[in-house]
């Protein structure tokens, strides 16, 4: 037996190490750099790039991020106050809520659920 003075997180212990031989020491390998890469892109069908509108329409609500709708709360014709959820997306294994960008009536909604969405895509209008 050895032993050996080790410093973790500026504390010390004394430990005994017992030497075996080297048929059963193990061997460290360094970890190779990892260099730059790219994210990989989940692929979305695009059938719903013809729902995709410009967000400076402010009755207009797309969505923020990629994602599938999980709950559509409001029908179309139903009266919402400002900020009032309309839609629950997943996104990144989180539930986001969609909210309604002022009080008004629901226009259209243009997804169901299940459905998933790109960024961009046009959610629901309201008028």
């Amino acid at each position: 037996m050895r032993k050996f003075k080790v410093k973790i997180n500026s504390q010390e212990f004394v430990v005994e190490v017992e030497e075996i031989g080297v048929e059963n020491a193990i061997s460290v390998v360094p970890r190779p750099k990892i260099g730059h890469f790219e994210p990989r892109q989940e692929k979305y069908e695009d059938k719903t790039k013809q729902n995709s509108v410009p967000s400076s329409d402010k009755n207009s609500v797309v969505a923020q991020l990629p994602g599938t709708i999980v709950r559509v709360l409001k029908n179309e014709g139903d009266i919402v106050d400002a900020n009032e959820p309309v839609i629950i997306l997943e996104a990144m294994k989180m539930e986001n809520e969609v909210v309604a960008p002022g009080k008004g009536k629901i226009k259209k909604i243009y997804v169901k659920e299940g459905q998933k969405v790109a960024k961009g895509d046009l959610l629901f209008e309201i008028e």
